[in-house]
């Protein structure tokens, strides 16, 4: 009598140790996916962007003065119906490019690259990714969303510019999204850019996400912790978010990618080192590619090296038409 007593107990005992095990787990997942997803919820992504260009001693006024004057401000709707709020530089030119920033800043951070083409005579759209800026959607997916509001884009430039000729160009998590965006239109279509020129691209989700848990360190990356971070943070977004890590894939995703497209590589990197940049350029999937390096910091290469950087984009696009 008395070992069944003890056996029930202890079974209560096991299924209250389960429960509050599962329990805490999902309350960790929900926080991970909350953290990961709204990372920049207390964030001044619009400050953040001045201050990054102050740092490297780029004159911001002396652009808004030169060109305020041709920029007008727009909006698209995205297919899921997420409203994106972009600056379209009206340059007179047979080309548009659209400039895709990365994380934690606002369209302001991609004028130094704006600026190289705007006096090169292409027409620009810089905008907010979701997350950052006055974009509608607070949520930061790794370009698997933010692709949403490319898409968007580019046809807003064919049907409603009436450009012919359109490029996507993104820096960082903006590469990112311009990898995942090419990697998931057809070639001809009113979503599908002419080329696509993605510099220092985050060459996946999992791996910046692991990065973050494991503190950098390659063992801590890829240890208990960071697997376990992972699994409950990943089951949180795909079920409650619809979020899946391997969309975003930059590495795998590219492999589908039919566009025109050239890469970046920063070789002093330390966010997105050049090994893993190498990485996505070699699973490119289209039969149009090109790759060069810069010996410079993460995307630092149009400050650094502004003729070489845009000598080497020409290079690429002219023969291509744009």
């Amino acid at each position: 009598m008395k070992k069944k007593i003890i056996a029930k107990v202890l079974a209560i005992i096991a299924i209250v140790i389960l429960v509050l095990v599962i329990g805490a787990s999902v309350a960790l997942g929900w926080m991970v996916a909350d953290q990961v997803l709204y990372q920049n919820k207390n964030n001044d992504t619009v400050s953040n962007s001045v201050k990054q260009l102050e740092k490297w001693e780029y004159d911001l006024d002396a652009f808004k003065n030169k060109y305020d004057s041709i920029g007008n401000e727009i909006t698209v709707t995205a297919e899921d119906g997420n409203v994106s709020p972009a600056t379209y530089f009206n340059n007179g030119g047979d080309t548009v490019v659209i400039l895709v920033h990365g994380a934690g800043g606002d369209r302001v951070a991609v004028y130094p690259l704006a600026e190289q083409y705007l006096l090169r005579g292409y027409d620009v759209i810089a905008h907010d990714q979701r997350g950052c800026g006055s974009n509608a959607d607070k949520k930061v997916t790794f370009g698997i969303k933010e692709s949403l509001d490319v898409r968007a884009l580019v046809k807003y430039a064919r049907e409603s510019l009436h450009k012919d000729k359109v490029v996507v160009h993104g820096q960082s998590m903006g590469g990112q999204t311009t990898a995942i965006y090419a990697s998931n239109v057809t070639p001809g279509d009113v979503t599908a850019a002419d080329a696509v020129v993605c510099d220092s691209p985050v060459p996946s989700m999992e791996l910046m996400l692991r990065s973050v848990f494991g503190d950098d360190d390659p063992e801590a990356m890829y240890g208990g912790i960071s697997d376990f971070l992972m699994f409950t943070g990943g089951a949180v977004m795909k079920i409650g978010y619809g979020i899946d890590y391997k969309d975003g894939d930059t590495i795998k995703q590219v492999e589908k990618d039919k566009l025109p497209t050239q890469i970046i590589v920063s070789n002093q990197d330390k966010t997105c080192p050049k090994e893993d940049v190498e990485k996505v350029y070699d699973h490119v999937g289209s039969d149009i590619k090109s790759v060069f390096h810069l010996d410079t910091e993460h995307i630092k290469g149009v400050y650094d090296y502004p003729e070489e950087y845009m000598r080497q984009v020409l290079e690429f696009l002219n023969p291509l038409g744009l």
